[in-house]
């Protein structure tokens, strides 16, 4: 899992299936061993794929030799993430799973409202979520709260304006295969927390394909 394995991003275009198009950046690795989908903070409040904690999050998983694609969510609707975010999500799953083999793991990572709406889609393909920062406001209801078995991390900004440690560790207490990391130091916003946050993702992702080779 090293840098020899990444490969250069490069722009495309997302169509969902309501017709809804898209910019996406794509990294197709020659010899991934995993692909990730990352969903950016909400874009009515200037999120977009090229925010500073998601971009950390994407260039660590590409350089770890994963097929990963990042993009812009469709303009704001009415703001509580109900207007078609989970297909633009969707789209960005069937991008990667086309050029990843079947039998390796995809994952869902987001940052702040793109945390709430990965966590909300709960496509087969999916491995399972990485959410970093999740409000617990925006979307469907997170998938693991409905009893769904695939694992999740939650990385919570230890003084989070939005949705502190206590609060995401009782919403993940009930969720069949949740772990929870505090990020110490850091607010909702991760400045200075950019580096631990991708790599704590990297890492997990990868602790997951070794769990799943000797389970």
């Amino acid at each position: 899992m090293t840098e020899e394995r990444a490969a250069a991003p490069r722009p495309i275009r997302l169509r969902a299936s309501d017709g809804v198009e898209v910019d996406a950046d794509l990294a197709i690795a020659p010899q991934a061993w995993a692909g990730a989908v990352v969903c950016h903070p909400h874009p009515a409040y200037g999120g977009n794929r090229h925010n500073v904690v998601v971009d950390r999050i994407f260039r660590t998983l590409v350089a770890a030799g994963m097929t990963v694609l990042r993009f812009d969510f469709r303009p704001a609707g009415d703001g509580d993430g109900s207007g078609g975010e989970e297909l633009d999500v969707l789209a960005a799953v069937e991008q990667v799973a086309a050029h990843l083999a079947p039998e390796l793991p995809l994952w869902l990572v987001g940052y702040s409202f793109g945390a709430d709406i990965a966590l909300s889609v709960g496509d087969e393909r999916i491995a399972g979520w990485v959410a970093v920062a999740p409000p617990l406001r925006f979307g469907s209801p997170p998938r693991p709260g409905t009893g769904d078995e695939r694992p999740v991390l939650v990385l919570a900004a230890e003084h989070d304006q939005f949705s502190s440690p206590d609060r995401l560790r009782t919403a993940a207490s009930t969720w069949p295969a949740a772990t929870v990391t505090v990020v110490p130091a850091a607010d909702h916003f991760l400045a200075g927390a950019t580096t631990p946050v991708a790599t704590a993702t990297r890492t997990w992702i990868e602790d997951q394909g070794s769990a799943g080779r000797t389970g």
